[in-house]
């Protein structure tokens, strides 16, 4: 599993969104979400989350889950894992509001 101390989102899609932290909580093996959010951005932008400052624990499996402006919310497609390594995980947004993807993309 690819580990990351940050989570990116490339908005290619046509909306405004924004996103957060989506992790499995070590205590419950439930999807808990974290702030902080990324503020709201349009196509063309890229927003990036450092883990450091959210509630995620370091080894907890994470993904970002994406509000569409007036759409859908919707998770990333693959879970990475939290480490204090200064590396960043990179989710191409792709669609419309109310049938949009969140893939991992490096």
């Amino acid at each position: 599993m690819l580990q990351v101390q940050k989570i990116a989102c490339t908005n290619a899609a046509g909306f405004v969104m924004y996103f957060n932290p989506e992790y499995i909580d070590p205590n419950t093996g439930q999807f808990a979400e974290s702030p902080p959010d990324s503020p709201n951005y349009p196509i063309d932008q890229t927003k990036t989350i450092d883990l450091s400052s959210s509630n995620v624990p370091v080894g907890a499996s994470v993904r970002p889950k994406v509000h569409a402006d007036g759409g859908d919310n919707n998770s990333g497609d693959t879970l990475v894992q939290y480490a204090q390594n200064g590396q960043t995980a990179t989710y191409e947004v792709q669609g419309t509001t109310l049938n949009y993807t969140v893939k991992l993309i490096g």
